[in-house]
């Protein structure tokens, strides 16, 4: 796995918990949409689940995985800043966690740190170039325990 791809995880995780929670705002607007029939008793043979709680087991199973997800997001967004505060360099860094972490464009990491495109795309593959190292180092040290 390149760093690249490494520091991309956590923005891909966040995407899937952003997709699970659009599913789950449209179960709950189905759940307030489910309406219960009144009219004649009529006997049943088998106990089978009204769509409500059909709907309700849904939603609550859904909102287990995000809050999974979530956690998993947040470990793995710890992991990352560990793994990126072994940077030396402060500019490294700082685009590192506002691409990877905070997700910005790389006109507002130009912006916020008074440099030019140009220069943030060489501080990049500069971090790029150093998270790799830090990663073989790790893979290494692991294959050594």
């Amino acid at each position: 796995m390149t760093a690249k791809e490494y520091l991309e995880k956590a923005y891909r995780l966040n995407q899937v918990i952003d997709i699970k929670l659009e599913e789950v705002s449209a179960l709950r607007s189905l759940a307030t949409r489910v309406t219960t029939a009144f009219g004649e008793d009529k006997i049943k043979t088998s106990k089978k689940k009204s769509p409500m709680e059909d709907v309700l087991v849904r939603l609550m199973d859904l909102e287990n995985e995000v809050n999974i997800d979530i956690d998993r997001l947040i470990s793995f967004k710890k992991e990352i800043i560990k793994t990126i505060n072994q940077v030396d360099d402060y500019n490294l860094k700082l685009v590192l966690v506002m691409r990877y972490i905070n997700h910005k464009s790389w006109e507002d990491i130009a912006d916020d740190l008074l440099y030019d495109v140009r220069t943030i795309y060489r501080f990049h593959k500069q971090g790029l170039k150093e998270i790799e190292e830090i990663l073989k180092l790790s893979v290494n040290i692991t294959k050594c325990q």
